[in-house]
């Protein structure tokens, strides 16, 4: 069920073995993660549209780790319009393409390579539920602060 897939993603399998697990996943992800009452996208993109200050249509956002797009879904519906995507799963990143919510998808393996974009070109940056060893390694901090405009 759920909760074994949550379980082998986040386990002491090797990368590709991982990424493997995510593209299999990824049909039945939603599904499985609305059982377990996630929660974690709705809360993040509320405290997100919370810290912002001004309206957050012209904001630029990146989604790392984005899966589904679920984390987009919900700052769509807080007036966030201008999403950017990466993910290591291509089955996740397709997903997230037929949401239509995202302006960029581009597959990137945080931690074994950079973020595909420029210095300070991001308003914020988001990761959810990704953001530790054997997903976004917490080595890969410094490479979303790079990406992120001072302030």
């Amino acid at each position: 069920g759920g909760r074994e897939r949550v379980a082998a993603v986040h386990g002491d399998a090797a990368l590709p073995e991982r990424l493997r697990l995510y593209d299999g996943w990824a049909a039945r992800y939603e599904q499985d993660v609305a059982a377990l009452e996630y929660r974690a996208p709705q809360l993040a993109a509320a405290s997100l549209a919370f810290a912002f200050p001004a309206p957050p249509a012209g904001a630029r956002l990146l989604d790392v780790a984005c899966g589904t797009g679920l984390v987009a879904r919900e700052l769509h519906r807080r007036g966030f319009r201008r999403l950017d995507g990466v993910d290591g799963s291509a089955g996740m990143l397709e997903r997230a393409r037929s949401t239509g919510l995202y302006r960029q998808l581009r597959p990137c393996v945080l931690g074994r390579e950079p973020l595909p974009a420029p210095a300070e070109h991001y308003d914020a940056v988001t990761v959810v539920g990704a953001l530790g060893e054997g997903q976004v390694p917490s080595a890969a901090v410094p490479e979303l602060l790079r990406v992120t405009k001072p302030g």
